[in-house]
């Protein structure tokens, strides 16, 4: 009887054939690789060395390595930021990836994000407010020309060490990931455990849970908002009889889909108050902009 294959290459079952992988040299990237090679795949492997750390060239020459000992085709870049910002290099790595794929001629990039880091991002939107947006991650979206693809959201990073143990892999451990100036870290190494030790070690997966639930409802909410974002103007009477809900996330919508930058609570607030006031006339938006209330519509001028 042939044997169920591991968790951590069955989650790979419905990517493409044709890949982008991007590996950085940690227990999660280069685990990914292997299940991807593993499933008969030939991936090609992507490495953004930051520069940020005397060991990363050290790094880029062990992925580098595990790259060629596959036999794939391995591409890396230098980052050369004018200062150290974490938002600057996920750009940068992005720009990186969308040239990656103009030159091999394929858009699916694959990344090794796991349900760990999905309860970490579903906590980091929460606290900023984020709202209806908190989500998590998906496990397929769009950036630019690029398909991501994140398999592993369902897997948990200990499911993932156990894999690349039993395959006697080796990778770097980013001691960047311990600073504590980071957010992220914050939350992974101080406030899931304060939570854990007040609610039970069972709160990751509840929050998990909590994540995918918002994630599945609130692609349903903007399924029923998808005509109207796409519309130059929004007729108020249909809007004001619809759940309060409902008024929120079609605002939301239609606002960034005409372009408005940037949209917060309050602007979708002050928006919302033209549904039943007249005054003021005009609410101003972000670039200059304005929404407006006439004969019956919202617009934007």
């Amino acid at each position: 009887m042939k044997a169920c294959p591991h968790p951590c290459e069955a989650a790979l079952s419905s990517l493409p054939h044709d890949l982008l992988v991007a590996v950085s040299g940690g227990v999660d990237s280069v685990a990914l690789l292997e299940a991807l090679v593993r499933s008969g795949r030939r991936p090609i492997v992507l490495h953004v060395d930051h520069g940020w750390r005397s060991e990363s060239q050290v790094e880029a020459k062990a992925v580098a390595a595990l790259a060629q000992r596959h036999g794939l085709t391995f591409l890396t870049t230098r980052l050369r930021l004018a200062k150290k910002s974490e938002s600057a290099a996920r750009t940068a790595r992005y720009a990186f990836f969308a040239r990656a794929a103009t030159r091999f001629g394929c858009r699916d990039l694959v990344l090794g994000h796991h349900a760990d880091d999905q309860v970490e991002t579903f906590l980091l939107q929460l606290l900023r407010g984020a709202g209806s947006g908190a989500r998590g991650m998906e496990a397929m979206s769009t950036r630019g020309a690029l398909y991501l693809h994140r398999p592993w959201l369902a897997l948990w990073k200990t499911e993932i060490v156990a894999y690349a143990r039993a395959r006697a892999l080796t990778w770097s451990d980013d001691p960047t990931n311990l600073d504590p100036r980071h957010r992220r870290n914050l939350i992974r190494h101080q406030l899931l455990p304060a939570l854990a030790k007040l609610t039970g070690p069972e709160t990751p997966r509840h929050l998990w849970r909590a994540a995918e639930i918002a994630r599945a409802e609130n692609e349903w909410l903007d399924s029923l908002c998808h005509e109207a974002a796409g519309r130059a103007t929004l007729p108020v009477a249909a809007l004001r009889a619809a759940p309060l809900g409902q008024q929120r996330r079609t605002l939301l919508r239609w606002l960034q889909g005409r372009g408005i930058a940037d949209v917060g609570f309050a602007d979708v607030e002050a928006v919302r108050g033209l549904l039943t006031h007249t005054s003021p006339a005009r609410i101003n938006l972000s670039r200059g902009r304005f929404a407006r209330r006439r004969a019956g519509s919202l617009f934007i001028e």
